[in-house]
This record gives C-alpha cells, structure tokens and sequence, in this order.
C-alpha cells in the first residue's frame, strides 16, 4: 500500500501528528506538540554535551522522527496566532496552514 503524501501548503485538516507552531494552549496541548517535546525532552542530556556537529544531526533525527509519522511541522498562512483548530477567517473558510519545511 503507498503511502498517502500529506499537503504542505492550504492546509485545512491537522492531523495528531503534526506539530502546530505557535504560542498559547492550542500549540501546547496538541497530541503531535506533546509528541515532539517529548523526544527533544529526551535527547537533552546528550543535546547539551556534544559538538555542534553532533547537534546539527540530532536536531535533524528529530524531524526526521516526525516526518516518519507524517508529522508536518504547521504555521498559519496568515501569520497569525490561532486560539482554536477550528478557526475560521473573516469570510467563514477554514483558516489554512503551511509546512514550514526542514
């Protein structure tokens, strides 16, 4: 079976694993959020002691890991701070988000 290619740009459908970036309860409280702090919780010990070489490549395995679970690291495309998922804009349409990439 193939996998299923997420959207990256118009985005309306946040899914548990994506990581929502931002400020405020929705980005702290979603399933991929908690995912994700959780892994760079895990590698901080080793994080704070190593080359900056190394760090580049830790951080790296830490996307990575997310895009494995088809995570997509999400921002709003209008910029602005969202207080709910179901956020709508001013014409009543879902509002949309973009991958920010790697």
């Amino acid at each position: 079976m193939a996998a299923v290619s997420l959207p990256l740009t118009g985005v309306t459908k946040i899914t548990e694993s994506d990581i929502i970036c931002g400020r405020g309860g929705v980005a702290l409280k979603h399933p991929g959020n908690l995912a994700y702090r959780k892994i760079v919780g895990l590698n901080k010990g080793i994080y704070a002691t190593c080359l900056k070489a190394e760090k580049l490549k830790i951080s790296k395995s830490i996307v990575a890991a997310i895009r494995e679970i088809e995570g997509r690291f999400l921002e709003r495309e209008d910029g602005k701070i969202t207080s709910s998922l179901d956020e709508r804009d001013e014409e009543g349409n879902p509002v949309t988000w973009k991958d920010i990439g790697d």
